[in-house]
């Protein structure tokens, strides 16, 4: 199976440089197109008296992240989907559809969430219809 249209998926928070880094050997190894997706969650940005709104992340934030880590100029031409939901794993899983691979990053979880809590990344793995790359978080 060749690999030609490449989907990364962001989550913005910053600990992402050997994702992004990955993401961008591959595409060149195999001169594959690259797609960014990033999923705001439902309420992003907007204000409640109850708690923090979850950070609103824009396609120039996901174009920040490649310039810090030396991509400058790929930087310039990405195509980036931005998009709500409330079920992140769906909401890849449904740009997967035109992915030969999705890239994503994984966090190891402490012992105790490990057992009590799913992870999102195993989520969009179980939800992906394509193979999916997990590269370790700084």
């Amino acid at each position: 199976m060749s690999y030609k249209n490449i989907l990364l998926a962001l989550c913005g928070r910053g600990d992402e440089g050997d994702v992004i880094r990955k993401a961008m050997e591959l595409k060149d190894q195999l001169d594959a197109e690259l797609t960014v997706i990033h999923v705001n969650d439902l309420h992003a940005g907007e204000m409640s008296m109850m708690m923090d709104a979850p950070h609103k992340y824009t396609e120039d934030e996901i174009r920040d992240r490649f310039v810090a880590n030396g991509f400058e100029t790929a930087a310039k031409g990405l195509d980036i989907k931005i998009v709500k939901d409330e079920n992140i794993s769906k909401a890849i899983a449904t740009f997967t559809e035109n992915a030969d691979l999705l890239i994503l990053g994984h966090r190891k979880q402490n012992s105790f969430k490990e057992h009590f809590f799913d992870s999102v990344d195993e989520g969009i793995v179980n939800h992906a219809n394509c193979p999916v790359m997990v590269v370790p978080k700084d």
